[in-house]
């Protein structure tokens, strides 16, 4: 399978959607409002998988997901991926078709969470923190000041309950997980290039993923379809199914530099503070 493996709100939704608009030459950005897991659009088909769904975890547990630890989870995993893997190559033909997760290169409880088994190539998209501070605390309703510090918590999580776990750990630690990844290709993309370039980062992603009948047109094609003020303007009309209850809009500003204007300074510092060795490896500067 080919992933895109993020921390959230670094570009992952939108690699996804730039993807399919490449696969699907047809589609229009309002047909991107109405995919979910259990619907067999053609878009759904080539946009719904992820490692984030219950059903394939489901389907190999003999208990309700709610009653699964992450550490049992974490075990289930390499069942579920290999069902995952099943049913993408299933459902679809069109390529490239990429499954989302959030989780970091990395182990629960000495299980790695990634198996070349079932993991052929991984696009990694980066964002500033202090960007990914203001978007993520929007995402899940809650202050800058908490997101700041989940942000540098070693074990953090999200999930749980009725969903599955999902391990980040600190920003730091899931971008230095996948730069440092040695047994599956990796393709790091900042966020900030892909928006500064847009044809350019797309283009190098989809040879990385060997994408069919490649040429700059098509990809100039896919990015024009899901440029992100036409998003929002279809999102005004249409719900995103990836939005939460805490957001007002899933596009809410897709700005590189927002940071700037909304995060006090403060929690700017604390961030360079926490995660300057990485801000400096990927070319992020000072404030």
């Amino acid at each position: 399978m080919q992933f895109v493996a993020s921390y959230p709100k670094s570009g992952n939704t939108w690699i996804r959607l730039v993807s399919a608009a490449y696969a699907l030459q047809d589609v229009t950005a309002a047909d991107f409002m109405n995919f979910n897991e259990d619907d067999e659009s053609r878009v759904s088909n080539v946009i719904r998988f992820g490692d984030g769904t219950k059903y394939y975890f489901q389907a190999v547990s003999p208990y309700p997901i709610r009653a699964l630890n992450f550490s049992a989870q974490a075990r289930l995993r390499p069942a579920a991926m290999l069902l995952l893997e099943r049913e993408m190559s299933e459902t679809t033909t069109q390529r490239p078709i990429l499954a989302k997760s959030h989780h970091l290169n990395g182990d629960v409880d000495g299980i790695n969470l990634w198996n070349p088994a079932w993991t052929d190539r991984v696009v990694n998209p980066v964002r500033d923190p202090r960007e990914v501070c203001c978007s993520f605390a929007d995402h899940m309703g809650n202050s800058l000041e908490k997101t700041a510090e989940q942000m540098n918590e070693k074990k953090f999580t999200i999930g749980g309950g009725e969903n599955l776990h999902h391990l980040l750990g600190t920003w730091s630690q899931h971008v230095r997980g996948w730069l440092s990844a040695e047994e599956t290709p990796v393709h790091t993309v900042r966020y900030e290039d892909m928006k500064a370039n847009p044809v350019g980062e797309f283009y190098k992603i989809f040879e990385f993923l060997e994408a069919p009948n490649l040429t700059v047109e098509r990809v100039e094609k896919a990015v024009e379809k899901t440029r992100f003020e036409r998003l929002q303007k279809v999102e005004s009309e249409h719900e995103f199914p990836e939005s939460t209850e805490h957001q007002d809009n899933f596009f809410r500003s897709g700005k590189t530099d927002g940071w700037k204007e909304e995060l006090p300074l403060r929690l700017v510092r604390k961030i360079e503070k926490d995660h300057g060795d990485m801000m400096n490896a990927l070319g992020y500067e000072y404030l």
